[in-house]
């Protein structure tokens, strides 16, 4: 939740990042990095998730739960800002808006992707129960070069026109698919790499240095953009590091309840910092990334102490 943060910090806030000025040469390459880092996020989120729910069986309870949850902090904060503090909100809203697809006022694309794969769990659970290792790598790896690499080629070097990532099938609830049975082989038939703490260390090391190298080199426009694009969720560096840390952190055994506490209340803040009436407040009004642009690690040291 700190990755995704500090990513919407980089995304959303006032520096217009869309366009490359090399006066801020250095923040550019800081926020290109937050990129990766908050999409490295959303993966291992999904990832621990998947984990723990591919030995499990289908529970009602857990879409439900999690459609209450969000609505409870969608509909608070809406009615805290438009009813309580009178906040004149920048975002209109329709009766039709407010129902569809689910009832917020406030929608949210990881929930509705996260929910559909939850209803999708006792499916995806035969698919993998019912394929020797092979064929459940073989799946995976079919998919990592339909959804990755394909999908961001087709996006980086965008020249054939009647061609689009929909046709492949791609979507960020798709994906979810892919992470969730990326998590059922890591859990099932992990192996000496993942199952080491030393490689998964080295591998989790190797892969923020390369989105680090990357950053360092978008020294233009056409660089920036092309990178930019290959730090999405399916991106290959995005998927493989996700994967390692993942194995690392599952590969550490111990126990404490105070971060078990603090972690109980990640989603909690997600739902309120990425709320569609919130996000403009903090970031546009409370926070202003574009004061800090003229130095890479001002951009950087703001966001960090802006998270806290």
């Amino acid at each position: 939740m700190f990755a995704i943060v500090i990513h919407h910090y980089a995304y959303h806030s006032t520096f217009n990042w869309g366009v490359y000025n090399t006066l801020y040469e250095g923040a550019l390459k800081v926020n290109l990095f937050l990129h990766f880092f908050g999409k490295l996020g959303v993966d291992i989120f999904v990832i621990i998730g998947a984990y723990f729910l591919c030995e499990k069986k289908f529970n009602f309870k857990r879409p439900i739960n999690l459609i209450l949850t969000t609505m409870f902090y969608s509909f608070g904060i809406y009615i805290f800002l438009a009813y309580v503090l009178r906040v004149k909100l920048l975002i209109p809203i329709s009766l039709k808006g407010i129902l569809l697809p689910f009832p917020l006022p406030s929608g949210y694309w990881f929930v509705y992707s996260y929910v559909v794969m939850l209803f999708a769990m006792p499916f995806l659970n035969i698919i993998i129960n019912s394929l020797e290792r092979a064929k459940l790598l073989m799946l995976i790896s079919g998919l990592i070069i339909l959804w990755s690499f394909l999908v961001i080629g087709c996006i980086v070097f965008n020249d054939k026109p009647g061609t689009s990532i929909d046709d492949f099938g791609y979507t960020s609830t798709t994906f979810f698919f892919l992470l969730y049975f990326i998590a059922a082989y890591v859990r099932k038939y992990s192996g000496k790499i993942l199952n080491s703490k030393k490689y998964t260390a080295i591998g989790s090391v190797v892969g923020l240095l390369l989105a680090v190298v990357c950053s360092y080199l978008a020294d233009s426009q056409k660089l920036f953009n092309g990178i930019l694009d290959t730090f999405d969720i399916n991106g290959p560096i995005v998927i493989a590091t996700s994967v390692f840390i993942f194995s690392f952190f599952r590969n550490c055994h111990f126990s404490n309840q105070v971060i078990n506490y603090i972690a109980g209340s990640m989603f909690g803040i997600y739902l309120i910092h990425e709320d569609s009436f919130a996000r403009p407040i903090i970031w546009d009004q409370l926070i202003s990334s574009k004061l800090y642009v003229h130095s890479g690690l001002e951009y950087l040291m703001a966001g960090l102490f802006f998270r806290y």
